[in-house]
């Protein structure tokens, strides 16, 4: 569905289920739109019956299943949390309704609602909506998919400091600093010299070494972000992910310990000593990445549960390495493990101390954690082949990195243009539009329907 038919009809009445399939103690669903009072009076029956009125506060009401619901499903009762509009959260009316955790309630509830004029929402409208309505920034709204993505404490951590808005806030301030200054410099050019901020003239020193003060105070601002973002993004593993995967009892777990450069992961001769994946930030230069140690692939493992779960972990963190390092004994004849499409492959022989490898292969690292044999080799060719990695897909960490970077050039730019005998007036402005748009773009202040349509279309229905 194209990006047009969100944009073109951001009030139209939508519903879907807010929390995911399966046992716990309740489940939600989510609907908003105009007309959503009516509708709502078609689904639940309100004490008193005016509840659902335009307009005040946000509140929670007390209700119960509407009697055509309820000749089904009995007289349940249904808490109802209510935003009027036009101050709620996605700019118009919202309302959520809190049910039993039953699925086939849910699915007749939503059954009702789209019988009653509304529509599924699609992944990520709600979202869109509040974007639109300018309740959040673009990086609050992938922030979203991020809290839903998350799967350490770490990684919800940072999603959650981005839905608070903190980086965003102080991206908009920058822009808005910018703005001023862009727009003193178009004064100067524009009107006449007595006309000018303050009075002074495009040709006076001070006006310029202000100007060079208020830039190099903006830039301090964005590499103060962008350190934010790059503190929050090495403690949450949103790096790129360098998974070791082998069969159990080959050397990974030490060899992932002399990578990391201290004993992190459990070493013992016994098979199944690593039950779930570990991880270590590995950093040389201006690369860094996550190394991660999986539990050994045995697929002949039979009546063990928990084996077969530490498995079936490791297989799926396989499945979203960017790098996966296939680990084989350099004296045992065992079977590398099938690595899924898309991740970049180094193959690598561990323990080669006990014994000679023998015929490898070329492209083969020969390693031994023992006496450190190819371990320099080995973590070059890891750092090369991040380094190789293809750009990830427009995610808020690129966006941002990708902005900073551009504002910091276009304002590098205007400050070079407003030194010296050679000052271009005009083309200090240029550049400083460029660099109020590139930090409009990490926000969406300024942003193309092609690219929205790309973010909230991984988003999840009713989120």
């Amino acid at each position: 569905m194209p990006m047009t038919s969100r944009l073109a009809h951001p009030s139209e009445l939508i519903v879907a289920p807010a929390t995911v399939p399966g046992s716990g103690a309740r489940a939600i669903v989510r609907l908003s739109g105009e007309g959503l009072a009516t509708l709502l009076g078609q689904l639940v029956v309100p004490e008193p019956p005016e509840s659902f009125t335009a307009g005040g506060p946000p509140r929670c009401l007390a209700t119960r299943l509407h009697p055509m619901l309820a000749a089904t499903w009995g007289p349940l009762e249904v808490d109802v949390l209510w935003w009027p509009g036009p101050a709620g959260p996605t700019g118009g009316p919202l309302a959520e309704l809190q049910l039993p955790a039953s699925q086939p309630l849910v699915d007749a509830i939503i059954a009702a609602a789209c019988s009653s004029g509304a529509r599924l929402a699609r992944g990520g409208e709600f979202s869109l909506r509040s974007f639109l309505a300018g309740r959040i920034d673009l990086v609050q709204a992938e922030a979203v998919l991020a809290v839903v993505d998350a799967r350490t404490p770490d990684e919800l951590a940072t999603a959650l400091d981005r839905m608070a808005g903190g980086a965003g806030r102080r991206l908009h301030a920058v822009r808005e600093q910018l703005l001023d200054i862009l727009a003193d410099v178009e004064a100067v050019i524009d009107f006449s010299d007595e006309h000018a901020p303050d009075h002074l003239t495009s040709a006076d020193a001070a006006f310029w070494q202000a100007i060079d003060g208020r830039l190099a105070a903006a830039v301090r601002s964005l590499e103060e972000v962008a350190a934010h973002v790059d503190a929050r993004d090495a403690a949450s593993g949103d790096l790129p992910r360098v998974v070791l995967a082998g069969r159990p009892n080959i050397g990974k777990s030490r060899l992932f310990n002399t990578l990391a450069g201290r004993p992190t992961a459990l070493v013992a001769d016994e098979v199944g000593t690593t039950r779930d994946w570990i991880t270590a930030h590995l950093e040389e230069h201006d690369t860094a990445c996550l190394l991660v140690d999986l539990a050994g692939i045995d697929r002949c493992v039979a009546g063990d549960s928990v084996a077969a779960a530490a498995i079936a972990v490791a297989e799926a963190e396989m499945a979203r390495a960017d790098v996966v390092v296939v680990c084989r004994d350099a004296i045992a004849a065992d079977a590398p493990p099938d690595v899924p499409p898309g991740p970049v492959r180094l193959d690598v022989l561990t323990r080669c101390d006990r014994g000679s490898p023998g015929a490898h292969g070329s492209g083969v690292l020969v390693t031994s954690s023992r006496t450190g044999l190819g371990i320099d080799d080995l973590r070059r060719a890891i750092f090369d082949a991040v380094r190789r990695l293809a750009t990830r897909g427009p995610t808020a960490t690129l966006r941002m990195r990708v902005g900073v970077n551009a504002a910091r050039s276009a304002i590098d730019a205007a400050r070079s243009a407003a030194t010296g005998s050679a000052r271009d007036e005009a083309l200090v402005a240029g550049h400083l539009g460029r660099a109020v748009a590139a930090v409009g773009v990490i926000t969406g202040r300024e942003m193309g329907e092609d690219l929205l349509d790309r973010i909230f279309e991984r988003h999840c229905i009713g989120k």
